[in-house]
């Protein structure tokens, strides 16, 4: 694969913030202080790029989705690999995943991988502990396997948290029931201790048949972790049904919902999201901003948006949401990882090698550097947003249930999508009577991407969508 590093011009971006005092590691109230960011292109020609992560002497490691993790020091791409795992399973949204340094890494340089691999036919997820060395890593020690993959819906985001734990966030693998089956590891966040035991404090530690690295449970595909400074506070990105895109504050033992309930939904019992995003923005990874170079970001919680192609920054006080606003909107297209380097900087890296949604527009990703800059060349206001958070329930009839579960890839009007072919005049190619509709909706078809509604809805709402397909494709 041909890489290159490429040193961009210039690009000042002006963003109108509006900072109300906050923590305390807000010292003077910034209201109206224009932030101005150059950005350059530190690598180019990757593909997608899912993790990127900081040692200590600000060498900088990413991880490629295709099974490689690279290194950039001193601004320069090296060719060769620190590691290449061989039996990655790279298909759709699996590959090599989230990457975490062990928070003792100065002494003992560890670093934690997630890993799609292959099982009996089946797409796996797993955590595998190496030792840095010599630009090297080495003596791979597995932590957890064996947890359900899918070629949607697969996390996978590593964090560790002020109580030096390690949490680890999967998604449904396709099967949505099994995000509320406390015997499975589907569409759960994990807490384990660093060399792979279960924490003595775990919610489910007692629970006979639940899974015991459970510390949350009821999630879709959460891609974000990132926990609060000063509040120790877990907050989770997480992906939704044809929106219905979520913010969580993360708490031990909780049932976050899906797919019993989604969007704006309620139920006793289950957690409603602290912000949800409809029309969707897909929400990957969050990082709150503690560097110096932005003081007017401090405490800024800000998300790499892959559907919305942007950053999204949430700013908070002492729990509420005080102003959202979009940045980079449409300009580098899909972001995947977002951090805060050792020098203050931000770094992102984008996700536009993503089939289907990469269109084959921008075939290859990147990742970029902004930093101050007092130049302000091209102007781009930041775009302020609301998310949807009314609280309005979404009524379940056959319409509202496909454009909530099923429009994502079959079109609102079933004219298919990139991914999928159209349904419009009877092209099924899995059965079109009622009776093969119905299984396809009860079982799925997971090896193709279609999730297993079974358990999930009811027989008498499969029955609705079936009929419903069927109406709408003749």
């Amino acid at each position: 694969m041909n890489m290159r590093i490429n040193h961009l011009a210039s690009l000042a971006l002006v963003l109108g913030f509006a900072f109300l005092s906050g923590f305390n590691y807000r010292k003077k109230n910034m209201y109206g202080k224009e932030v101005f960011f150059k950005i350059d292109t530190l690598a180019a020609n990757l593909i997608v790029p899912w993790q990127i992560t900081f040692l200590p002497d600000k060498t900088m490691l990413f991880t490629e989705r295709t099974g490689e993790v690279r290194l950039i020091r001193n601004g320069k791409l090296s060719e060769r690999p620190v590691l290449k795992v061989n039996d990655i399973k790279a298909e759709s949204k699996t590959g090599l995943l989230g990457t975490v340094l062990h928070p003792n890494f100065i002494k003992n340089h560890l670093i934690y991988i997630a890993q799609n691999y292959g099982e009996n036919n089946k797409i796996r997820l797993r955590v595998v502990q190496y030792l840095y060395e010599k630009d090297n890593l080495i003596n791979p020690k597995t932590l957890i396997q064996g947890i359900p993959g899918a070629r949607n819906h697969t996390g996978c985001r590593l964090v560790f948290g002020p109580d030096k734990k390690l949490y680890i966030s999967t998604g449904d693998a396709d099967q949505p029931i099994l995000a509320q089956d406390l015997k499975t590891y589907n569409g759960k966040i994990l807490r384990i201790n660093d060399d792979g035991s279960i924490p003595k404090d775990n919610p489910f530690i007692e629970n006979d048949t639940a899974k015991k690295e459970i510390w949350s449970y009821g999630h879709r595909n959460p891609q974000g972790l990132a926990f609060e400074p000063f509040t120790n506070k877990l907050y989770a990105t997480e992906h939704g049904p044809t929106g219905g895109d979520e913010l969580n504050v993360i708490e031990k033992g909780s049932n976050y919902g899906w797919p019993v309930i989604h969007h704006q939904e309620t139920k006793h019992g289950m957690v409603k999201p602290f912000l949800e995003y409809t029309p969707s923005i897909g929400p990957a990874e969050a990082t709150f901003y503690k560097g110096n170079a932005f003081p007017e970001l401090k405490g800024s919680l800000l998300v790499a948006c892959l559907r919305g192609e942007s950053i999204l920054r949430i700013q908070l006080d002492q729990g509420k949401v005080v102003k959202q606003e979009v940045l980079l909107k449409k300009q580098y297209g899909r972001i995947r990882s977002i951090v805060v380097g050792p020098d203050g900087f931000i770094y992102i890296s984008t996700s536009n090698f993503d089939l289907p949604e990469s269109k084959g527009e921008r075939p290859y990703d990147m990742i970029l550097r902004l930093s101050p800059s007092t130049e302000k060349g091209n102007q781009i206001i930041a775009q302020q947003i609301i998310s949807n958070n009314k609280g309005d329930i979404v009524q379940s009839s056959p319409a509202n249930m496909f454009n909530q579960l099923c429009a994502s890839c079959h079109g609102d009007k079933l004219q298919g999508s990139t991914s999928v072919y159209s349904l419009v005049g009877g092209k099924f190619k899995h059965g079109g009577d009622k009776k093969s509709i119905v299984n396809n909706i009860t079982n799925g078809i997971v090896d193709k991407g279609m999730p297993a509604w079974n358990g999930a809805i009811s027989k008498k709402d499969i029955e609705s969508l079936a009929d419903y397909v069927l109406l709408n494709t003749k």
